[in-house]
């Protein structure tokens, strides 16, 4: 769905216009009583919409007049650019507006928190803060993929990421190398062709990545799971895309999988990591500078092996679910919106579950999930609909996934839903499965060649608006790149 911005802009300042801009319409208590906290009544593009236009601006209304937003406040990160940049308008209003001073990127998901900085004409301070995602617009693609670049000099590829490292306007990729113990930086020429692995070393059996602004410099840094030196590395990006060693948070024991996201809404990222051998998820707080610490580590689970993150219930915090590989099972963390996640519901009945991506599947507005089983007869995907309060039912089952070990999701045909793309380790291939709007997959394209494919990405390599994928082929220590064939 295509945001139809300054329309939804005009009808919510109309709607709170009644709401002085002294702060007078807020709160009721007596003289001498603090004032209530503002609340947020409406955001514009909407949580979770999965095609919003890349030249929107973007907007919060709350229930009485506010202090214009700022960098501090009102906090606009994307996962593929880092922190954004830009014009912050509306002040003592209640709906406060924040235009990028640049496009994001095909695909890319922007993470808006609006924190317990911001604070309304009256002194009152924003209570609790209000995190929410949603995806950029992909503007074309048939879903047809053919062979693009392949990358050498990898060795035990086994994770993925992309991001623009160097500030050049493309999407450059980083692949976490199990074998060798280093990250390669691999960068883009613009054209979907990527210069020569630069190795970041010193990392023990790496074996996920993931990009986050970790110090909110406005370049992306990584973090990487190093699965035989029971860390996690952080890696700082010095906005040239030259990657350096920023330290590591050790007692991570069996490090498999990341998610990077504000869990506790103080405007900076964090991360989390399953702990495969520990079976385990540790919460890491990031102090705004990018020095992470263990603040929770939670337990119960089995065989923890991949991690994906939304709002799964939509109270304006981030939650986590974690696919459980020895368990055969789904485990959903909820957050209670202070960055702790106290309460949990499993979802049963799948078999090697091993990677997971999270999307809007049939345009309800709320965040569902895609789960590979990779033992699972001959391997599948489970589709699992989320009924909005974060409660989830496995609803389709997509067999012919041999060995199904990563899985993306992006929309390869450019009309405004959510597909998905598998690797297939056994079968040796990535498969395309198209969603028809209402949430249902059927496979629409193959992609052989593949030797032992561990990870997927999803960028516009070539920027012809059209999103494509890269394999890790663990088997042949390479990457390849796989262009979707615009029109």
């Amino acid at each position: 769905m295509k945001t139809v911005f300054w329309t939804c802009i005009l009808a919510l300042v109309c709607l709170f216009s009644f709401v002085a801009c002294d702060g007078s319409g807020g709160g009721s208590g007596g003289a001498g009583s603090a004032p209530n906290p503002p609340q947020v009544t409406g955001i514009n593009p909407a949580a979770n919409d999965s095609s919003v236009n890349l030249g929107n601006f973007i907007a919060a209304t709350f229930d009485k007049g506010m202090n214009v937003g700022s960098a501090g406040t009102f906090v606009v990160y994307g996962n593929k650019t880092g922190k954004l940049t830009g014009l912050y308008t509306g002040d003592k209003s209640p709906t406060l507006i924040f235009k990028p001073d640049f496009k994001s990127k095909i695909s890319e998901v922007l993470e808006i928190i609006l924190t317990g900085a911001l604070t309304a004409t009256d002194g009152a301070s924003l209570a609790p803060p209000f995190v929410y995602r949603f995806r950029a617009e992909a503007l074309a693609g048939t879903g047809v993929f053919t062979a693009g670049d392949t990358i050498l000099g990898q060795s035990g590829a086994r994770g993925l990421a992309t991001g623009d490292w160097d500030d050049d306007g493309d999407s450059d990729l980083a692949v976490a190398n199990f074998s060798n113990s280093t990250v390669a930086i691999l960068k883009n020429n613009g054209s979907g062709d990527f210069g020569a692995p630069v190795s970041v070393g010193s990392q023990s059996g790496a074996s996920a990545l993931v990009a986050l602004d970790a110090e909110g410099d406005g370049d992306l840094d990584l973090a990487v799971a190093n699965s035989g030196g029971a860390t996690v590395g952080i890696l700082r990006n010095d906005g040239s895309g030259n990657f350096s060693s920023a330290g590591a948070i050790i007692g991570q024991f069996g490090a498999r999988g990341l998610a990077a996201g504000d869990w506790n809404g103080d405007g900076a990222i964090d991360l989390a990591v399953a702990n495969f051998s520990v079976n385990e998820v540790a919460i890491l707080e990031n102090d705004g500078n990018g020095s992470f610490v263990v603040v929770e580590a939670i337990g119960g689970l089995s065989g923890a092996s991949a991690l994906a993150s939304g709002d799964w219930d939509g109270d304006g915090d981030l939650d986590l679910a974690v696919a459980n590989l020895s368990g055969n099972s789904l485990v959903v963390l909820y957050n209670d919106g202070s960055g702790s996640f106290p309460t949990e519901t499993t979802v049963g009945f799948q078999s090697g579950a091993t990677a997971l991506a999270a999307g809007d599947w049939d345009g309800d507005g709320d965040l569902d999930l895609a789960l590979a089983n990779s033992t699972a007869g001959a391997g599948e995907v489970a589709i699992l609909e989320n009924d909005g309060t974060g409660i989830f039912t496995d609803i389709a089952a997509i067999a012919g996934m041999t060995g199904a070990s990563a899985v993306v999701a992006g929309d390869w045909y450019g009309d405004g839903d959510l597909d998905l793309a598998v690797a297939n380790f056994s079968d040796n291939n990535v498969i395309g499965l198209k969603n028809d709007g209402s949430g249902s997959f059927a496979i629409d394209d193959t992609v052989g060649g593949q030797t032992g494919a561990r990870a997927l990405a999803a960028g516009d390599w070539d920027a012809d608006d059209a999103l494509d994928l890269a394999v890790a082929n663990s088997g042949i220590d390479n990457v390849k790149t796989l262009k979707n064939v615009p029109f």
